[in-house]
């Protein structure tokens, strides 16, 4: 279902929200503030999430990059060649867990700060002896949603998404990703214990194993920041695929924080549980292109028959995003409304897809000032995290139809608009919003922002699309 066309109003703010990203982007004392309030949250909880980064939390290369304080990767072969390095430039190890399904170690240890331990693995990486195999060695990056990390979000100054007033019931008997399972890996899920959807939506989906958290930790009566993002990424997904199983798995806190170590593990319990498609909308930036030794390492283990789909970030920038960037995954960025790519997405030869990513409508969370209020809550929110799911529903509609992933991608790229991918954004899909109403349009709608859907389809004009040749890809 098409939106709206975005009025000035809406082309105006875009244009405040991209000069207020830049220069977000720039200014690490709104990141600083940002890891102070997480840090004043932490403090509050009884316990720590299992899903969250589990341990403080460092900046590091000028705010750009976050890592979990004293967490090393490495390739578990490489143990002996690291390990000696690591003792002579005084940080020593003081636990190793081994992951010998993927041949990965987690290395915990102290010695160095932050910084001086970031120099280190980036001169380590850097070598490359004659004779031997380069180190493969990185951080325990801290994972996050793209509409939580960054400061100014695509959709203002709030995180939230914005509830809205609208109807829909799942369509069922479509074959849409009928035998297909999907896995979702994210967080803010509705909280266990919450009443359970009526309009069928999420009759098709399990949730996560071990349940999932209060939503509102930090304050009861708001949401946490990183809430809702999960079953609004759910929703998406069951649109597009909506005969489809799918499955979510918690890779991150009610804050929108994890780590990438937790983030492998997901990734292999879903392809454990037989997901064939998995929806990432999360991960970090690299500007060092020191990569992810625990992350490469499972998306090369992952089988052929498994597609991974994966979101750009929304940081306006062509710094990669893992695990989107990595040569194993489909990595989606974001359009407006007329298939222009929005100037928030993350951008560069590594991207694969683009799909609207503003404004988009699905399922959302209770409001936790209104416990007793409507059990079938819907939202309006904007990111590459809800572009990625749209790809991700429409290839396990084409693997339900027999199709291999390559096949999927294939006929994927041949439903793009244009005969050639944009050099940035990869091929750009037309992906409205597939919630069917099941009520007339709001007339009056209650206070506040509210945005009205129209029933009817609408194209944009797609004769005044530009689109760049494309250039050689390369990873």
């Amino acid at each position: 279902m098409a939106q709206q066309p975005p009025s000035d109003d809406d082309t105006a703010r875009g244009a405040v929200w991209d000069r207020s990203r830049r220069l977000a982007a720039q200014n690490p004392k709104l990141t600083l503030e940002f890891l102070r309030r997480y840090e004043r949250f932490i403090e509050r909880l009884h316990e720590i999430d299992s899903a969250g980064p589990q341990g403080p939390i460092d900046l590091v290369r000028n705010a750009q990059r976050l890592i979990v304080r004293g967490r090393l990767q490495v390739l578990t072969e490489q143990e002996d060649r690291v390990l000696p390095k690591l003792a002579d430039a005084g940080w020593s190890v003081d636990d190793i867990e081994r992951d010998e399904r993927i041949g990965v170690s987690l290395l915990r240890g102290t010695g160095l700060a932050a910084e001086p331990l970031y120099t280190l693995v980036r001169t380590l990486v850097a070598d490359m002896p004659l004779g031997q195999a380069p180190l493969s060695i990185g951080f325990d990056d801290v994972t996050y949603e793209a509409i939580v990390f960054k400061p100014i979000k695509p959709q203002g100054a709030s995180g939230e998404a914005d509830r809205t007033t609208y109807s829909s019931s799942r369509p069922t008997g479509t074959g849409r990703g009928a035998g297909v399972v999907i896995g979702v890996i994210d967080g803010g899920f509705e909280s266990t214990g919450a009443p359970a959807r009526t309009d069928g939506w999420f009759d098709n989906v399990t949730p996560p194993q071990g349940g999932a958290p209060k939503l509102n930790q930090a304050d009861e009566s708001t949401l946490d920041p990183g809430a809702g993002h999960g079953t609004f990424v759910t929703g998406i997904v069951a649109s597009h695929a909506p005969d489809a199983t799918i499955r979510q798995y918690r890779a991150l806190d009610s804050w929108g924080l994890g780590g990438a170590w937790r983030l492998k593990d997901m990734i292999l319990q879903a392809v454990d549980d037989g997901c064939q498609v998995i929806n990432i909308s999360l991960g970090f930036e690299d500007p060092d292109l020191l990569g992810s030794p625990a992350l490469s390492a499972v998306l090369h283990h992952i089988p052929n028959h498994v597609v991974v789909v994966a979101a750009a970030g929304n940081s306006g920038t062509t710094v990669p995003m893992l695990p989107a960037a990595h040569k194993m995954v489909i990595a989606v960025g974001g359009l407006e409304v007329d298939l222009d790519p929005v100037g928030w997405s993350n951008r560069g030869p590594w991207v694969d897809f683009s799909a609207l990513a503003v404004p988009v409508l699905s399922t959302y969370v209770m409001d936790p000032t209104d416990p007793n209020g409507d059990p079938n809550p819907w939202a309006i929110w904007a990111g590459t995290s809800f572009a990625a799911p749209k790809v991700a529903g429409e290839l396990a509609v084409l693997l339900g139809t027999g199709l291999t992933p390559v096949e999927a991608v294939d006929v994927l790229r041949t439903r793009a608009e244009g005969r050639l991918p944009n050099p940035d954004f990869g091929f750009l899909l037309a992906l409205p919003d597939q919630f069917p109403r099941t009520d007339p349009p709001v007339v009056d709608p209650p206070p506040g922002r509210v945005f009205r859907i129209p029933p009817v389809v609408e194209l944009p004009d797609l004769t005044k699309l530009r689109l760049n040749p494309w250039i050689f890809r390369q990873r």
